[in-house]
């Protein structure tokens, strides 16, 4: 529990650089206003959700202040000879936070009833403390908007290495997969190696590997049907000249057939070196479809990585000249994993758009704060369809982009409100209140427009970006 400890002195006072400015008469009346309490590491000087009554300010120690059960909440430290809490003109109504004394902390304490008289009473500190006011605001829209980016940046993140793990592991399934073939392949080689084989069968089974097709390339011409039969007829023709009939499959996806193999049967190639023959030949399509698979996943690798790199704009000038429609289309890549799951994207592009000049880098995080908050809003309703629709229009000065979805939409009573700084109607941790403000100014500042409207089951956000800054 605080303890009254020893009270101020205008001496005390004039050492402390926030009211050294003042004179006599101001320092003995704010001497004689101020209370002094103490306070032992750990205590609670301010409780998040309590009315905002009083000025602070630390005479010694520090006090830490920051948002209860929100793991992603900046810390505020106040340190000795810092105010906080009430400030003149400020239209602070409740604690934000929770305020806890580091090491032994002494503060001063004054009614907010006082602060009027105070302005009177002592004008360079109330000038001083409006500065704070100002000061103190700035810093918190910083560290929140800060903290707003490492939670999309978190959602990102979390979402790019589950697409990323896919084709990774599929490198290292293939990987492992081929490298197993490959010494498959390699004992039938070296068992055939010290064996006399005709010229001619030779030649065949050269002909035979040229010909084993890549993974796919005749699946996707052949009907269930039609490979049943191949099948089939491939299996009786191996059972026939006492070939294991399970190969009649492997053989089948490797694009051979049985007119394909029949002149193995017409050398003087013994059955045991032709069956090696076959195994080789399995091997080599087998060889060639991992090939393929480690091409493709190696690709999808490169693709995100580069959809990274151009959502970032890395090796770029902050203002540059910026394709709109590549950006949103790269923005979606990096939510695809959110989407993937039950969402529909309609692309109603202009394709016709010149690039603008704009922070490519800024823009993609106005993309990122709308499609985030689309997709939050959908995932609201449990059932029915989700679909985002994202369009863009070339107008006579402007470029339209504009992102709607068929959530539950937003309450009028709080529309007005959505582009406030920290007004967030998003669980704790979740938000901070500051996506749509971040919006609002990056539109702003690239002389651009931004409009919402919204009913139930349908919003939509209008951004207007000018063809030429000025």
């Amino acid at each position: 529990m605080p303890v009254a400890c020893e009270p101020l002195t205008p001496e005390e006072l004039a050492r402390i650089p926030l009211f050294a400015d003042d004179d006599r008469a101001a320092l003995e009346w704010l001497a004689k206003h101020f209370e002094v309490w103490c306070y032992e590491s750990g205590e609670i000087i301010v409780q998040e959700g309590s009315p905002a009554k009083d000025l602070i300010v630390i005479l010694e120690g520090e006090m830490h202040f920051r948002r209860q059960n929100d793991p992603y909440a900046p810390v505020f430290i106040r340190s000795a000879g810092h105010p906080t809490g009430m400030l003149p003109f400020s239209r602070l109504k409740v604690i934000g936070g929770r305020g806890t004394a580091v090491g032994r902390t002494r503060i001063a304490v004054m009614p907010a009833t006082e602060l009027h008289e105070l302005v009177y009473r002592a004008p360079q500190l109330a000038q001083k403390l409006v500065s704070e006011m100002t000061d103190r605001t700035r810093e918190m829209a910083r560290m929140e908007e800060r903290t707003s980016k490492m939670l999309a940046l978190g959602k990102l993140s979390a979402g790019l290495a589950h697409e990323l793990n896919n084709p990774a592991s599929a490198v290292l399934r293939s990987a492992t997969l081929m490298r197993e073939a490959q010494n498959a392949r390699r004992r039938e080689a070296i068992a055939l190696r010290g064996q006399l084989i005709p010229p001619e069968a030779q030649a065949l089974l050269a002909k035979l590997s040229d010909t084993v097709a890549e993974c796919g390339v005749d699946e996707d011409k052949l009907t269930a049907l039609e490979r049943s039969d191949l099948e089939s007829d491939l299996a009786d023709w191996l059972g026939e000249h006492n070939f294991p009939e399970e190969f009649a499959s492997d053989l089948i996806d490797a694009g051979l057939r049985v007119e394909h193999l029949d002149p193995i049967t017409k050398t003087s190639l013994p059955r045991e070196q032709a069956e090696r023959g076959l195994h080789i030949l399995v091997y080599d399509h087998q060889i060639l479809c991992l090939t393929r698979e480690i091409e493709e996943a190696s690709r999808r690798i490169s693709d995100l990585v580069q959809a990274v790199k151009s959502y970032s704009y890395m090796d770029k000038n902050p203002i540059s000249e910026v394709d709109l429609e590549k950006g949103i289309d790269v923005t979606l890549r990096m939510f695809q994993h959110q989407l993937k799951h039950g969402f529909e994207v309609k692309r109603e592009f202009a394709e016709n758009l010149p690039k603008i000049p704009a922070n490519g880098g800024e823009l993609n995080q106005i993309w990122t704060n709308l499609i985030d908050n689309a997709i939050g809003a959908m995932n609201s309703q449990p059932n029915g369809n989700k679909t985002l629709t994202v369009r863009t229009v070339l107008e006579p000065d402007d470029v339209l982009v504009e992102f709607a979805d068929n959530g539950p939409g937003i309450p009028s009573e709080i529309r007005g409100r959505i582009f406030e700084p920290f007004f967030t109607t998003k669980p704790v941790g979740e938000g901070t209140g500051l996506g749509l403000d971040i919006v609002q100014r990056i539109v702003r500042s690239h002389q651009g427009d931004i409009r919402v409207d919204s009913r139930p089951g349908y919003t939509s956000f209008q951004i207007r970006l000018p063809l030429a800054r000025h």
